[in-house]
């Protein structure tokens, strides 16, 4: 088993290779892919060209430990389209990125708190272990640590304010901006759209507190649109954590932003207690680099973000479509790039509206539809060679899925 999700024995699986948007198990199975590696696959399985590039590198040299072209070619290339760009620094992980950024805004500041939202995940790290389940409706106090191991006090440094609640998180800042160093958000939170104003507004109280603004940008970035979300909401924060697609398949992360915060990592800083450490055997990996350099060349030449778009929205309507003729309730929230099925009823603004929606539903329609060939997490990534066929055959599953389970009776 890999990350947190697992799947009952008849449905469990070991995987042999992929094609496009297909992938195969050793017992023959054979599925359509919606996880993609848990998203970096944006152009799908062994895409020819990024393949071309890991096996060009791997006979130059798969690692370093130093500067190399790829790198900076890759670095170049964030520069170019991310707003918020103006250094990037490499790590292995967008976990990696995100606690990255984070003792960074410490570092910059010389605050301890951080601000992060219900629900989101930002990696395994400790200090993003908090506020992953729908609080009490608490909004202005630390929220208990999700996972063991992690000190006491640590999440008192943690604080927990819902998403999309700009009066919440301004009432909080109120009190507590002068130890905040940062609010950290990804700006689509998993699948849930930010509300009109909401990032803007975010962006105007870090302004005025002196707080970093940071967004995790591992799984928009370059996929939303060339820039990300920052792009595509026209809110640029301070810092952002890259990751998934950067590395076209191979591991590769990167925290970029503001080259006066950035700079505290550089080695050999002048000692006034704010330079940070920040290394890692394998950052900037050329071998990752070039896998990387080879999907984004692809995304830019094919305008990917749009074809992802219109891709995901078929799907989307497809979807919602099977639902509608089963009378059920059911949406798919969240780009069309990488959206979630929900049964619900009622709008979806937050964790908490989201947490109201029928969750076991959802756990058994992903098993149902692996069940009929498609391969699916809660969230759906979508490839750019994502097919015809692929959605009808998605769209068959979907339908019997769905129906199985309403029969259930798990949407009562």
């Amino acid at each position: 088993m890999f990350g947190s999700v697992g799947y009952p024995p008849d449905l469990a699986f070991v995987a042999t290779h992929g094609a496009g948007a297909r992938m195969w198990s050793t017992d023959g199975r054979e599925f359509v892919d919606y996880v993609l590696g848990s998203g970096p696959l944006v152009l799908g399985h062994a895409h020819p060209r990024v393949v071309e590039a890991i096996q060009r590198q791997a006979l130059a040299g798969t690692h370093f430990y130093s500067m190399n072209e790829p790198a900076l070619r890759l670095a170049s290339r964030i520069v170019e389209h991310v707003p918020c760009a103006e250094a990037v620094k490499f790590v292995g992980d967008g976990a990696q990125a995100t606690f990255y950024a984070l003792r960074l805004a410490r570092a910059f500041t010389g605050r301890t708190k951080i601000v992060k939202f219900e629900g989101a995940y930002h990696g395994h790290h400790d200090y993003v272990q908090h506020g992953l389940s729908a609080g009490d409706g608490a909004n202005t106090v630390e929220r208990k640590a999700n996972s063991a191991g992690i000190p006491p006090e640590l999440s008192k440094t943690v604080l927990v304010v819902p998403f999309n609640d700009l009066e919440a998180v301004t009432r909080l800042m109120e009190v507590e901006g002068p130890d905040v160093a940062a609010i950290l958000i990804e700006p689509i939170q998993r699948a849930i759209m930010p509300e009109p104003g909401f990032l803007a507004g975010l962006r105007a109280l870090c302004d005025r507190t002196g707080a970093l603004l940071i967004f995790d940008e591992v799984v928009s970035g370059f996929r939303l649109a060339l820039g990300g979300a920052q792009e595509a909401f026209g809110v640029t924060p301070d810092l952002c954590a890259l990751g998934k697609i950067i590395g076209g398949g191979l591991p590769m992360a990167a925290v970029a932003g503001r080259r006066d915060v950035l700079e505290l990592s550089l080695p050999g800083r002048r000692d006034d207690g704010r330079s940070i450490y920040l290394s890692g055997t394998l950052n900037g990996n050329p071998l990752s680099a070039a896998a990387g350099l080879a999907m984004t060349d692809v995304l830019i030449e094919e305008n990917g973000p749009a074809k992802l778009h219109a891709i995901g929205a078929a799907i989307a309507e497809q979807l919602r479509d099977c639902a509608r003729r089963l009378s059920i309730p059911f949406t798919m929230i969240g780009a069309p790039a990488y959206a979630a099925p929900v049964f619900v009823e009622h709008p979806v603004r937050d964790f908490a509206s989201y947490a109201r929606s029928s969750q076991g539903a959802a756990r058994q329609f992903c098993l149902e539809m692996m069940k009929r060939g498609v391969y699916v997490h809660s969230k759906w990534y979508v490839s750019t060679v994502h097919t015809e066929d692929d959605i009808a055959k998605t769209r068959a599953a979907a339908f019997e899925a769905m129906r199985a389970v309403r029969d259930a009776g798990l949407l009562q």
